[in-house]
């Protein structure tokens, strides 16, 4: 089931002005802004900027960022396809060397370095949930992540 992400002046418009029955321009003077933009707005010619979603916040007691986050949401699936980028964009070179996640990436060591760890290295079980839920969020990239256990109740994340 596809949900369709609507514009944030689309989610002003049903979800507050109709049901409060505020007009565009009782808005834009209340926000102090001209009635062309809260027009725009509504109307999907125009985006929520950190001002507006300001403005918007303090009128209707809802914070900024939850119209920012509609506006990213809505930009995010309007975007250039990923493929025609394809050309124009060239990936970072040494992506293999890191662990890319939301949070930023992470150097891994070489492989010399990981040969060099003893069969003895022991690792939490929380860490090793973390690398697990790290290896998860990527699984959508064009990276690889086994998980093996071996024999012996090792257990090895191997990525590439």
């Amino acid at each position: 089931m596809s949900t369709e992400v609507k514009h944030p002046g689309t989610i002003l418009l049903e979800r507050f002005l109709q049901p409060l029955g505020i007009t565009p321009s009782r808005l834009a003077k209340s926000i102090g802004v001209p009635t062309r933009q809260v027009s725009a707005l509504i109307a999907g010619r125009r985006r929520v900027t950190p001002d507006t979603a300001a403005r918007l916040a303090l009128f209707f007691d809802v914070p900024p960022l939850w119209w920012l986050v509609h506006q990213a949401r809505y930009d995010a699936t309007h975007l250039a396809p990923v493929e025609a980028l394809r050309d124009v964009v060239s990936p970072y070179e040494e992506l293999s060397d890191v662990l890319v996640t939301p949070h930023g990436v992470t150097r891994l060591a070489p492989v010399e370095a990981v040969a060099a760890v003893t069969a003895t290295a022991a690792y939490s079980e929380e860490f090793l949930a973390r690398l697990r839920a790290q290896a998860k969020w990527v699984e959508d990239s064009p990276r690889t992540v086994l998980e093996t256990t071996f024999a012996d109740g090792t257990v090895a994340l191997v990525g590439k």
